[in-house]
């Protein structure tokens, strides 16, 4: 079969077998033999794969531990040679496999990008063009000299994701190497691959049902070396999903009645008091939504922060709603003012801002804008501001609950209407949350509730 060179990545009945040796008697006498005779048992890591990817398109791989994705990828790549079958990637391919490939760890890391990036086809004057650039997206400091030996696995991520950001590639795989780096870090490589994806061929695999979701047009399912289904990142899920067992949190029902009825207590006529009424439940066991939350301080910032200049971000913080006191922790399901204090430089005539809340894999949880919430709530325009005033916008919401991991808040000042703005400073990462517990909540993030029932109906009528 001719393989069509108009798609990036074609693969056609691919199959891979290792031998297995159970000693090394059994490896000599193979050899010896020349095949004469078998001493090995065959594993098959992969049997009959077919997909074809489109440039432009993405696809992630999901599947069990064991179940063939990252021999898959190492034979796109070429790192593999298929027992059966066919394969073929059109394009530069730039992978970020398991941690350290295509690194020696006795150079240096100035070396070792030298050395990647040559492997990754780009000539010595070529990368001598763009080691400011790779070395800045990086940001590993001094230690760009040392000894890759001495790098923490963060610091080998950064570096061989700085490489591959930089080589023009036509194919990007990427093997879940990225749980490894910071949060300010992992924003930025996200933040790389929606980028990548608008013009080049992305190959993603993760356990992470929201990254596959939010990143790929399609996905695929592997178990045991075989292909289960190819379909929309949902059907693949959903079908994953259910080869999986999740156990249940089961809850001490004293415990239960005993948050009722202090949430009942605690309610007010004045309905914009309400609280969630897991919150003395949730918040006083093991189970508390606890977030640690990063100040804003410049060196912690990321280098992607743009904008015409107009104004900017001086400074922001999550304040407690009552006592407008600045938060260092919160509990999800607490309620919480997003205040951001601005400056103009020039003369804004109709002023916006608004605030995105992230997860570590760049998927948007919320986020609101004065241009919507203004208006609609108030019937009225925001004022303009004068060049060298100060302004500050205020966010009041209940933070959701969310599971353990790291959120960043990204904050914008524009200037225009819905249609038609321009941006005055976009900051990425202005602020860092950290979930240190699980939420009892299912999803990404649980929204907090006004009431739940649970009732039995029988014949004689409604049983509480």
């Amino acid at each position: 079969m001719i393989l069509s060179l108009t798609n990036s990545i074609n693969v056609h009945n691919l199959g891979k077998c290792f031998k297995i040796y159970d000693n090394p008697k059994a490896r000599l006498s193979q050899a010896l033999w020349r095949g004469r005779r078998q001493y090995y048992r065959e594993f098959w890591a992969l049997q009959d794969i077919n997909f074809d990817l489109r440039k432009g398109e993405s696809l992630g791989v999901v599947g069990r531990n064991g179940s063939g994705k990252s021999t898959l990828l190492q034979l796109i790549c070429g790192t593999l040679t298929p027992t059966i079958g066919q394969v073929k990637a059109n394009g530069r391919v730039a992978a970020l496999l398991e941690l350290g490939s295509g690194f020696n760890p006795e150079f240096t890391g100035r070396e070792n990008v030298f050395l990647n990036a040559s492997m990754l086809g780009l000539s010595e004057e070529t990368i001598d063009a763009r080691l400011d650039d790779i070395l800045a997206f990086a940001d590993i400091g001094d230690f760009i000299d040392q000894p890759l030996k001495a790098y923490s696995s963060g610091m080998s991520v950064r570096l061989a994701f700085a490489v591959i950001a930089h080589v023009n590639a036509d194919i990007l795989i990427v093997d879940e190497a990225l749980s490894v780096g910071d949060v300010f870090f992992n924003q930025k490589c996200m933040r790389f691959i929606n980028r990548f994806r608008e013009d080049g061929t992305l190959l993603f695999v993760s356990h992470d049902a929201s990254a596959v979701t939010s990143l790929c047009d399609r996905a695929l399912l592997l178990d045991r070396g075989k292909q289960i289904s190819l379909g929309t990142p949902k059907q693949i899920l959903n079908e994953y999903t259910r080869q999986l067992y999740t156990s249940n949190q089961f809850i001490d029902n004293s415990d239960l009645n005993q948050a009722n009825a202090e949430t009942k207590n605690e309610k007010e006529n004045d309905e914009s008091t309400w609280i969630d009424y897991r919150s003395a439940l949730i918040n006083s066991s093991k189970q508390a939504n606890l977030l640690n939350i990063t100040q804003f301080k410049e060196e912690l910032l990321t280098r992607e922060s743009f904008g015409n200049g107009k104004a900017m971000i001086i400074d922001a913080k999550l304040v407690e709603a009552y006592a407008k006191q600045p938060l260092i922790c919160a509990y999800g399901g607490e309620r919480v003012i997003l205040q951001i204090d601005a400056k103009a430089n020039q003369h804004i005539e109709k002023p916006i801002a608004g605030f995105l809340l992230k997860n570590a894999k760049g998927m948007t949880l919320l986020g609101d804008n004065t241009l919507n919430s203004y208006q609609s709530l108030l019937g009225e325009k925001l004022p303009c501001v004068d060049a060298n005033d100060n302004y500050r916008i205020e966010f009041e919401f209940t933070l959701p609950m969310l599971q353990k991991g790291c959120y960043s808040l990204t904050i914008c000042l524009a200037e225009g209407n819905q249609e038609d703005h321009d941006i005055l400073q976009w900051m990425n990462d202005a602020l860092i949350l950290e979930s240190l517990n699980n939420s009892i909540s299912a999803g990404l993030a649980g929204v907090p509730m006004h009431r739940i029932d649970f009732s039995v109906l029988k014949d004689s009528g409604l049983v509480k």
